[in-house]
């Protein structure tokens, strides 16, 4: 075993994280941004809403498209999207306070490669670590973190199929290694590594709990102890949350946030889903078409490489209909639900939305991924890969909840698999809605995988 770990191929792949790790962390971390940090934490309780417009006065005061100098300025600014970014790249664009580039998803055929600068650095990476705190975390807690890219051969069949970190404290494990043959070797080094936090996309969290538990290793994951499990980058299902807070018997919180810096949303000790007031300022404008959502409006407070006012991030929330201050003490406004993407919804024959899908699979237990792909209004494809323990109940079930949302009207199949599609960047959509894809763009921008 010790061997492995001497292969040339594995000993640069250590090297290359490793080097790349400690200049994220030099990158990151400065006396500047611990000094945001600790602002963030201090004024955690009590920040509300409130449009500060002299932040947005001085991002903006150097752009070519915007001209804001008050708050009618700013509520008379028209929206804004991604595509309409890219068409004014140009004038958005501020050269001299490029710090750095991030890259957002490309999921919907429209990524985009975006400048920010060192302060916007610092303020996202502020609001991530606030959120962790609350939970008990701190830059010393090491972190579990599955990984969807290749980050070694994916042709290993010995391991080590993970790469420890240690300027930001990660163990980074492979998506692509694991399976029923490897599960309990993670689990051995999560012991051996002495992890009390784990990271991932819910899908992957899910697919890890449905091994363990697969394989009779719940004993074996419980007895790890473990703190806390965070969520990032995919809507978080009730089915997958429940499959992993059983296994690991701890909470799973989930961080909503995106690379533009717009809207971030971070679940408290309660359960209740927060805006960060302070970060930037947020909308919530109705949906026309679906009057119980409302569309995320994000406005930046820190960016001034490429601003972005009322930025119409493309999700949807829906509203706490209770306006009581949640238990944690909090004074920020609260989400009852993150909807998601507006493409995560399904068409009826007469053109009607159905929205809130991920209800189908709240309570499905045996269940291990689910995934709807609809081509025509009217109709849609369930793919569904089982658990041993899936049953014709689990089926009737289905059938039934499937009917009782979309109506008798709506028609569907059942299809069952052991592969999904998932995006380039390897996440799992619930909803794969190509009613408005050209057939070319279907196969470009989805891989499959179990």
């Amino acid at each position: 075993m010790i061997k492995t770990y001497f292969r040339l191929p594995y000993l640069l792949k250590f090297i290359a994280v490793n080097a790349h790790g400690y200049y994220l962390k030099k990158k990151r971390y400065s006396p500047k941004f611990f000094e945001i940090l600790d602002e963030y934490l201090k004024i955690d309780k009590t920040e509300n809403i409130s449009l500060d417009i002299n932040k947005i006065i001085d991002i903006t005061k150097e752009s070519n498209f915007y001209s804001i100098k008050n708050k009618s300025d700013f509520f008379a600014t028209p929206f804004i999207n991604k595509e309409i970014v890219k068409e004014n790249f140009d004038k958005l664009v501020n050269k001299k306070h490029i710090s750095t580039f991030l890259s957002t998803g490309g999921t919907t055929g429209s990524a985009l490669k975006y400048p920010v600068s060192r302060n916007f650095i610092f303020n996202q990476w502020a609001v991530y670590w606030k959120f962790r705190m609350i939970h008990g975390l701190d830059m010393d807690t090491w972190c579990a973190y599955i990984v969807a890219k290749p980050i070694l051969n994916r042709d290993q069949s010995k391991p080590p199929y993970w790469i420890k970190e240690y300027f930001s404290k990660r163990l980074y494990l492979t998506l692509v290694h694991l399976n029923e043959d490897t599960v309990n070797i993670y689990l051995d080094q999560i012991r051996k590594n002495q992890i009390k936090w784990i990271h991932g996309y819910p899908s992957i969290l899910a697919s890890l709990s449905h091994l363990i538990k697969d394989h009779d290793l719940v004993d074996k994951a419980k007895s790890l102890n473990i703190k806390c499990i965070t969520t990032s980058s995919e809507m978080l299902l009730g089915y997958q949350k429940n499959i992993v807070e059983e296994v690991f018997n701890c909470k799973v919180r989930q961080l909503y946030g995106l690379t533009e810096g717009v809207v971030n949303i971070f679940e408290c000790e309660y359960g209740s889903l927060h805006i960060d007031e302070t970060y930037s300022f947020v909308e919530f404008i109705k949906d026309d078409e679906v009057l119980t959502q409302y569309k995320l409006i994000g406005t930046q407070y820190h960016n001034k490489a490429l601003p972005l006012i009322r930025y119409d991030t493309g999700d949807r929330v829906i509203l706490e209909n209770n306006h009581s201050m949640c238990k944690c003490g909090r004074k920020s406004r609260v989400v009852k639900e993150i909807i998601g993407r507006e493409t995560e919804y399904l068409l009826k024959e007469d053109g009607r939305k159905i929205i809130r899908i991920g209800m189908l699979f709240s309570n499905s237990f045996n269940i291990y991924k689910a995934q709807i792909v609809q081509h025509t209004p009217g109709h849609a494809e369930f793919y569904i890969i089982k658990t041993k323990n899936y049953s014709n109940k689990d089926e009737k079930e289905l059938k039934e909840k499937i009917i009782e949302l979309l109506g008798d009207d709506f028609r569907f199949e059942i299809i069952y698999t052991d592969k999904l599609r998932t995006t380039l960047n390897g996440k799992v959509k619930l909803i794969i809605n190509e009613t408005d894809f050209d057939k070319g763009e279907r196969t470009l921008l989805y891989n499959y995988v179990n």
